[in-house]
């Protein structure tokens, strides 16, 4: 008797599968029935590996899933379907630590389906084999300077900046570019996710030599991050010929201060999620925390049309974007079609940008729309349409500021494949059962 188990979440090219937080639907047929007469009983359950990732099972879409689930499978290998997710906390450290066993009514595994609960996390908790895998991932999609990553470099610039700052889209333009940047990461290894940098909190680890390094103590020398001889980064390189140069204007034992000569602030998240319960005043993080974190560095990071250049960036606005996750979750803010969710209203629009074309809820997103139409950069768009992921068709080629917010599929529509460690997934207050 044989049970296959087969998820939605599941990269047709290499048959492996990748869960979230996010429920996916997931199928169970018997392929051998085994000579029975009549529907068998089986039950799914974890199977993993020790430490590893676990599952949730419903047979339904709920943020409730149970450890296990009993099934009926007919013998004509008829599907039966069932609902799956990452438990809350407890994601996976590497590809098959997590896996879905289907046993019989004597305990026999009669199925199994080894799978990744593949989670984005907090930097500083990354095990060195997670941290050494996405160092990587970003050392070959730089190349030395001669890889893909410069279009990642050459979209956050100054002639974009209107696109991405200052304005409503914000945050649903930063979640686009970072989805991006992880898929592309996952091109290269599908395990990797985009850690984050938690800036109010210390964070040591993440600016150690084997991580995003430190440059020399004496200033004097120079703000050039010194690697040790084979990290992933050791010849990362922007704009033809430009290393990392960061230097931190704190003390790296600590996290930033919340003043640093007169500058704004660099809040904590409890400060940042007090902001307001609606999106209008919420949207103020964009200057602090996030313009306060930038600037606590010399070199690159510190103002738009360079930050890029500096691998810190992704993490710092990993964790912009967890913000709003969180902030998401904690007041139900995913409903597009509620202006405390998100709105743009009481805008002052310069002239070049009169409706605030591009930050509408229904508008597409540079630079994945393709668009040189002003008020979009005149200039070739440095990135193609987002790429396609093989667990989800969101958000298609050309993504809408619409299609960036719900990222969960909350209120019904496709989760976009990504979640974080610590915000979890709750279906909407008299939402849809699917």
């Amino acid at each position: 008797m044989h049970v296959d188990i087969a998820l939605d979440a599941t990269d047709p090219a290499t048959g492996r599968s990748f869960l979230t937080w996010t429920p996916v639907k997931g199928h169970a047929r018997l392929t051998d029935n085994g000579g029975a007469h009549a529907p068998v009983s089986v039950t799914l359950q974890n199977g993993g590996a020790a430490g590893g990732g676990q599952v949730a099972f419903e047979l339904h879409r709920t943020d409730a899933g149970k450890p296990t689930l009993a099934l009926q499978l007919p013998i004509d290998g008829s599907p039966v379907d069932f609902w799956v997710a990452g438990e809350f906390q407890r994601p996976s450290i590497a590809y098959g630590d997590a896996a879905i066993v289907a046993v019989d009514g004597t305990g026999a595994s009669i199925g199994r389906r080894e799978l990744m609960v593949r989670i984005r996390k907090n930097a500083v908790k990354l095990t060195d084999a997670e941290r050494d895998r996405f160092l990587t991932a970003m050392g070959k999609l730089n190349a030395a300077g001669k890889g893909p990553f410069q279009s990642f470099r050459d979209t956050h610039v100054a002639p974009s900046i209107s696109e991405a700052h200052g304005f409503p889209g914000f945050p649903p333009w930063h979640r686009a570019y970072l989805l991006d940047l992880e898929r592309s990461l996952q091109s290269v290894d599908a395990s990797v996710t985009l850690p984050y940098w938690r800036f109010d909190e210390p964070a040591p680890a993440l600016f150690a030599q084997a991580f995003l390094g430190m440059p020399p103590a004496n200033p004097q020398a120079g703000n050039v991050i010194q690697f040790p001889h084979g990290h992933a980064l050791e010849f990362w390189r922007t704009d033809g010929s430009d290393p990392i140069e960061r230097r931190p204007l704190y003390n790296i034992a600590n996290a930033p201060p919340t003043t640093s000569g007169g500058r704004p602030s660099v809040i904590s998240q409890m400060a940042t999620l007090k902001l307001g319960t609606a999106f209008v005043a919420f949207r103020r993080y964009e200057g602090a925390p996030h313009g306060s974190a930038h600037v606590s560095f010399q070199g690159p990071i510190n103002s738009v049309p360079t930050a890029a250049k500096d691998p810190l960036f992704f993490l710092l606005h990993g964790n912009v974007d967890r913000l709003w996750a969180f902030w998401q979750w904690l007041n139900h803010r995913h409903d597009v079609l509620s202006p405390e969710t998100y709105s743009t209203s009481g805008v002052h629009w310069p002239p070049n940008r009169p409706t605030g074309l591009g930050h509408n809820l229904g508008d597409t997103v540079w630079p994945w729309n393709q668009s040189r139409t002003p008020p979009r950069p005149s200039f070739p768009p440095p990135r193609g349409p987002m790429p396609a992921s093989p667990i989800t068709a969101a958000p298609g080629g050309a993504p809408r500021i619409q299609d960036m917010i719900d990222y969960q599929g909350v209120h019904g529509g496709q989760a976009l494949g990504f979640d974080y460690d610590d915000v979890p997934f709750e279906r909407a207050p008299g939402g849809p059962v699917s």
